[in-house]
């Protein structure tokens, strides 16, 4: 029986999100997750819409942002070679991340959080 790969947990705040060239909104709260390879993220909950900052080390990249069923909650545009990269996350909801790539990546998730 295989073991099944560990989960990237996603870490939080402005100081570890992937590098932007514009500073964070105020108000906004990020989860960034950061992996090498073929990987799914832990779940996650959003309060609300989100937007999806990637940086990738080499393409082909793709990334899936799927409900707890397993259905696709967002459309995100592969990447066929490695830089930054945008997308969304329409709705709030519980979500993990599929990720598959041949490299490293870093994906933050930027959102409003409720006061």
């Amino acid at each position: 029986m295989s073991e099944q790969p560990a989960r990237v947990a996603p870490v939080a705040g402005p100081e570890r999100a992937v590098p932007w060239p514009t500073p964070p909104i105020p108000g906004t709260s990020m989860l960034t997750f950061w992996g090498n390879g073929d990987q799914t993220s832990e779940v996650f909950t959003l309060p609300g819409d989100a937007s999806v900052r990637m940086t990738i080390e080499k393409g082909p990249f793709a990334l899936r942002v799927l409900n707890p069923d397993g259905i696709d909650a967002a459309q995100i545009a592969p990447v066929p070679d490695g830089g930054m990269a945008l997308g969304a996350i329409p709705q709030g909801g519980t979500y993990t991340l599929e990720v598959k790539a041949p490299g490293r990546w870093g994906i933050t998730v930027v959102f409003f959080a409720p006061k």
